[in-house]
């Protein structure tokens, strides 16, 4: 049994949001027109197509439905979500004290860049921690390839690296052309099942902070060391058509936001929603598979500012 009260990883981010979408590349496509990213790596044997702007090795995962990863009967929606921590031996540190705790995780993977701890959450979705083991993921990381995964084992494999090897000040590139251009994916919204486990899970065993709201609030925005919100948990009275409510997608500026409210539709996407408040500006969309993005530019994201957001609109804008 754990201890309700321990905290095992300090999380500096969100770093990526892996989705199960009907057809990888057409997805690919999609969000590099629409969105602005573009694909770096895609992986035949797994159907699934990797797509960042430099952020990191990648903001999206695009997994076919008919992926060997997929359940039968799949639909769109998320797989998984994952959050970034300082190094690989900040990583292993917490593995063995969460292991020695009682947690259970489904596998440690090698992903060659990187080094991942998975789990469920109380509500079931996937959560991966993980450290990135190499600086330069784009000379390791690109065009097609198909390989079988070596085996890792949490401090065993190899001494694990005290280096902070995630992006400093990477260069954000930008698609020439794009509708709108995405500066990174920052954060992840769920409709939460088990309200008061997932705010226990996500604080306690994961790491992240309550920043705002809690459980004893409608809703819950958790964030890592150097973040304002990776992780926003609402209660079951929100309406959403699937448990993830949305993946909010920072833009370069209030033209792109411009750009998608007048061309979404247009390019096969829908248009649900737009607010403009003084903590943020959000045009809200459906991709091609329905899957709701939160496009958005920073006015004052201040505490006060957050807290001062009418319930009704909470969903949309954080």
């Amino acid at each position: 049994m754990t201890d309700a009260n321990a905290r095992f990883f300090k999380p500096r981010r969100l770093a990526h949001a892996n989705v199960f979408v009907s057809d990888h590349q057409r997805a690919s496509d999609y969000y590099r027109d629409v969105f602005g990213f573009e694909e770096v790596y895609n992986q035949p044997d797994n159907k699934a197509s990797f797509i960042s702007n430099g952020n990191t090795y990648h903001d999206f995962a695009l997994v076919d439905i008919g992926s060997r990863y997929a359940k039968p009967g799949q639909q769109p929606g998320l797989n998984h979500v994952a959050f970034e921590v300082e190094s690989e031996a900040a990583l292993v540190e917490g593995y063995r004290a969460a292991v020695a705790a009682g947690v259970v995780y489904r596998s440690p993977e090698d992903h060659d860049v990187a080094h991942s701890l998975y789990q469920k959450d109380p509500d079931g979705n996937e959560v991966e921690l993980y450290a990135d083991v190499v600086q330069d993921w784009r000379s390791a990381r690109n065009g097609s390839f198909s390989k079988k995964k070596p085996k890792w084992v949490p401090g065993e494999t190899n001494v694990p690296l005290t280096d902070a090897l995630y992006p400093v000040d990477p260069e954000i590139r930008v698609i020439d052309g794009a509708l709108v251009h995405g500066r990174r994916v920052s954060h992840v919204a769920l409709i939460a099942q088990n309200f008061d486990a997932m705010v226990d899970f996500y604080t306690n065993i994961v790491g992240l902070n309550a920043i705002v709201g809690g459980r004893d609030h409608a809703f819950a925005l958790l964030a890592g060391t150097h973040s304002m919100g990776d992780l926003v948990l609402y209660r079951q009275d929100v309406p959403s058509h699937m448990p993830m409510h949305h993946i909010g997608v920072e833009v370069s500026s209030d033209a792109d936001l411009d750009a998608a409210l007048a061309g979404i539709e247009a390019s096969g996407g829908k248009l649900s929603a737009a607010h403009d408040h003084a903590a943020r500006r959000v045009v809200f969309v459906h991709d091609l598979d329905g899957l709701p993005i939160q496009l958005y530019v920073n006015r004052e994201w201040t505490l006060e500012n957050i807290r001062s957001i009418d319930a009704d609109i909470a969903p949309y804008l954080i």
